[in-house]
């Protein structure tokens, strides 16, 4: 396996993209925000330190926000526009804040009687200072340990514990003011306000309402500082911002990850997604361990298992875009509903894209992990010739481990119900049998049929080697990217020729692509 040395950075803007979807930002908003505050701290004159600073701050800030959302959502309702519409007001106005709240509850019991509405407006504004603060204070926590598992200093962490803070002193969770509120901070919170504004109210506008907040919100000499230079600052700020700005900027030295630390970092990425809701707690590390072993069952290269696992902590990442609100309701989704859920995918191939390398191997999987072999899944249906092992593996991992999960609107069901439900997807043509099996025994279920003794018996080692010249590599060029012998290059050839019957290369190139190796 070769060795890895990812980009933090790109994780860094996979982060960022999900954190976009779950705060109902507009598209790449953390990372044109991260853009407008390093030049803003540029033309500052700040050193190094504080670019760096700045720089993790306005990529990572949100990252802890889905911590305790079925709270905020049992509350409020829809937390994803509630969250948009409070990015548009100066959250220290209290008649701008109360309207927001009113706004939510109003949605959330749309039909309800003008007393019932009356009733529930009163007692959500009475109790809303006991739900949120500790909600916003868990969102503090948890981005700080998330920025620790990913290698972040401290000085970074600590700045992630001020999200919510103003320098008026009206912030929340603790009300800090003033210098006590850390100047990346404070930098990052007027950048990210002055990208939100201009989305919503234009450019104008948006500089009128940093000039009323300044002193409030923000303090007053960095606002006039942003406000003389702004259309320099905001230049090219109206359209995305693509990785390779992003990675230029990043201060140096710039970090990397070993093979070790990304296995932490898609862990991190795996509790993220999960924390949304208690029913979804270590579901991402559920499916990754039936996935893992199910690729080992099926005779996968180490190198393939590593993706698997990793698309597997991953694979719910697109699903932040949709409201928690709508997985606790009780009964089916609108087909409304319905169709932004099946978008998920799409979603979580945006965020992950960035990693390159492993990653877009890993972003294909995500992108997939709906699709079935038939062309009845979603979001692109795909069928069985786009799909290879390792996708039909996570097709049917995902399936069995979220069938034996409760949900609000259903409840769990036995592992042995669970399993039947594959195997009748297996017989009306949806899940690949050997898969099916694979996950199934990995999962302690009796077998049905012959376990999978991997692809055709080939061992892992064979499928690398039929991948590569299935691809047009000569036997001597296999042995070089393998780092092997040729005359053991040409031993693998011979053996997976006798195991899946060809003798030409031509044909095993065949055999590759209709088991989805290639």
């Amino acid at each position: 396996m070769t060795t890895l040395a990812v980009r933090r950075a790109d994780f860094l803007m996979a982060l960022a993209y999900a954190t976009d979807l779950a705060t109902g930002h507009s598209r790449d908003f953390a990372l044109r925000s991260c853009v407008l505050a390093v030049r803003f701290s540029k033309l500052l004159g700040l050193d190094e330190s504080m670019h760096r600073k700045v720089f993790h701050q306005a990529l990572l800030r949100y990252i802890g926000c889905n911590a305790d959302t079925h709270l905020l959502a049992a509350a409020w309702g829809d937390e994803i526009t509630l969250r948009r519409e409070l990015h548009h007001i100066d959250m220290g106005n209290r008649e701008q804040f109360v309207g927001v709240l009113v706004r939510a509850i109003t949605r959330k019991l749309a039909g309800a009687s003008h007393d019932e509405l009356a009733k529930a407006i009163e007692r959500g504004l009475a109790e809303g200072p006991q739900v949120n603060i500790p909600i916003l204070s868990g969102h503090c926590e948890v981005a700080q340990r998330i920025a620790e598992r990913i290698g972040l200093p401290q000085e970074i962490r600590e700045n992630l514990g001020q999200i919510y803070e103003r320098w008026d002193g009206k912030g929340l969770p603790c009300g800090l003011s003033g210098e006590a509120v850390k100047f990346p901070v404070r930098l990052v919170t007027l950048a990210q306000d002055a990208i939100a504004l201009s989305d919503h109210v234009g450019f104008d506008a948006m500089k009128a309402r940093i000039a009323e907040r300044a002193g409030g919100a923000y303090e007053a000499e960095l606002a006039q500082r942003f406000l003389a230079h702004a259309s320099q600052l905001m230049d090219g700020l109206d359209g995305p911002a693509d990785r390779a700005t992003i990675l230029a900027m990043e201060p140096e030295p710039h970090a990397t990850l070993d093979e070790t630390a990304c296995e932490e970092a898609y862990l991190a990425i795996a509790d993220m997604i999960d924390m949304r809701m208690p029913f979804t707690f270590g579901h991402s590390r559920a499916v990754a361990a039936l996935v893992e072993a199910a690729g080992k069952r099926m005779g996968l290269p180490a190198a393939d298992i590593r993706v698997l696992r990793w698309a597997a902590y991953s694979h719910d990442i697109g699903e932040l875009a949709i409201p928690v609100s709508t997985w606790m309701r009780p009964g089916a989704l609108t087909e409304r509903e319905t169709d932004a859920a099946h978008l998920h995918p799409y979603h979580g191939e945006r965020a992950l894209l960035p990693l390159g390398g492993d990653g877009k191997s890993v972003a294909a999987l995500v992108l997939r992990h709906h699709e079935r072999l038939d062309g009845s899944g979603y979001h692109r249906y795909a069928k069985a010739n786009d799909l290879s092992a390792a996708a039909r593996i996570l097709a049917a991992a995902e399936w069995f481990q979220t069938a034996r999960e409760a949900r609000p609107y259903r409840e769990g069901q036995s592992d042995e119900a669970a399993a039947s439900r594959l195997r009748a997807a297996v017989r009306e043509g949806k899940l690949c049998p050997q898969a099916v099996e694979a996950v199934l025994a990995s999962a302690g279920q009796p077998a049905r049929r012959n376990a999978p003794a991997g692809i055709s018996g080939l061992t892992p080692r064979e499928i690398e080697v039929l991948r590569l010249i299935a691809a047009g590599s000569t036997a001597k060029e296999a042995a070089r990217q393998l780092e092997i012998a040729p005359k053991t290059a040409d031993n693998h050839i011979q053996s997976l020729y006798s195991k899946i019957g060809v003798t030409t290369r031509a044909a095993a190139a065949l055999f590759a692509l209709e088991r989805g190796l290639v």
